[in-house]
This record gives structure tokens, C-alpha cells and sequence, in this order.
């Protein structure tokens, strides 16, 4: 079963391309109210929404302060977000080991990110599903980003087959 059937709800597949992420595929879940916020081929700056998140999140600490530095004067372009914004969303995804997007570039959508690390730890993409608020409670949130966190250990291994997968919260 596909993660977009597995969670109900779209699921994106970004990646980096210099300081911006790229949304490469999308599938859609069986839901029908769907949040199609990204179409193959659109671009934002790292940062901004889930995937774009995770995958600046999942770069080295002095790396993502440069993508930062060199995008903060697109930020305005993007309803509340400045460069304070942006470090802080990075520290929760740091913690949370998955990053939240709630609404921000989409008002009444949220969406949950992870990054997929290549073989040297560096993102290789990202995968994030969005859905209304309304199914992001806080107990549907821990089930999206388990989803997640199972189908980026699967992609991990089949892109380093020799590197044993990361360990579940």
C-alpha cells in the first residue's frame, strides 16, 4: 500500500536544489478533501512548508545557516516568515525529528515533513503529507510521522543498503 493510501491524504516528495526545494512527485490519498498545495515542478525556498523544512532541518548546522542568510530576502514574499521564524521551525524539527508545517503557507492546511538521508547523512529528499487541520490532531500527527518515519527508513535502505535504518521513537 502507498503512503498516500496508508495516511488518506496527498503526499509530496521534495528535494534540494540550491536553495530551494523542489517538488519532484505527488500522490494522492483516497481522502476527498484534498490539500494540493504543491504541483510537480514548483519551487519554494528551504524553510518554507514541511518538506522544504525538513529537508533545510537535515542539513549541517553552519550549511543551514547559510541557506538561511541567502534566502531571508525572499521571505517577505511568504506571510510571516522572517529568518528568527525559520531558525526556531528548524530547532523544533531538530527536535521532533520531523517538521510542522501548521497553516502557515496555507491557511486551514497543515502538513507534516521528514528528510531522507543519502548514504553520508546529507538529505536526499524529503516526504511530507498534508492535510486539513481538522485530521492533524496531535494523536493523528504521531501517526502521520510514524508513517513517515517507516517509509523513509524503507527508502533509506534501499539508497544505502548497507546502512542499518534509524531507530523508532
Amino acid at each position: 500500500k502507498s503512503l498516500a493510501d496508508q495516511s488518506g491524504d496527498p503526499v509530496f516528495l521534495p528535494v534540494i536544489d540550491r536553495n530551494e526545494a523542489v517538488c519532484v512527485a505527488r500522490q494522492v490519498g483516497p481522502f476527498p478533501i484534498r490539500t494540493l498545495t504543491l504541483n510537480v515542478g514548483d519551487r519554494r525556498p528551504l524553510g518554507l512548508g514541511a518538506g522544504s523544512l525538513a529537508l533545510l532541518a537535515a542539513l549541517p548546522a553552519e550549511q543551514r545557516m547559510q541557506v538561511v542568510q541567502q534566502t531571508a530576502q525572499r521571505l517577505p514574499a511568504y506571510s510571516g516568515y522572517d529568518t528568527t521564524r525559520i531558525q526556531r521551525l528548524i530547532e523544533e524539527t531538530v527536535e521532533r525529528g520531523y517538521s510542522f508545517n501548521a497553516g502557515t503557507i496555507v491557511a486551514g492546511m497543515n502538513a507534516i515533513g521528514m528528510a531522507v538521508p543519502d548514504a553520508d547523512g546529507l538529505p536526499a529528499a524529503a516526504l511530507s503529507i498534508a492535510a486539513i487541520a481538522d485530521r492533524m490532531t496531535p494523536d493523528r500527527r504521531d501517526e502521520i510521522a510514524a508513517l513517515l518515519r517507516r517509509e523513509t527508513d524503507k527508502i533509506t535502505q534501499l539508497l544505502n543498503p548497507l546502512k542499518a535504518p534509524r531507530a523508532t521513537a
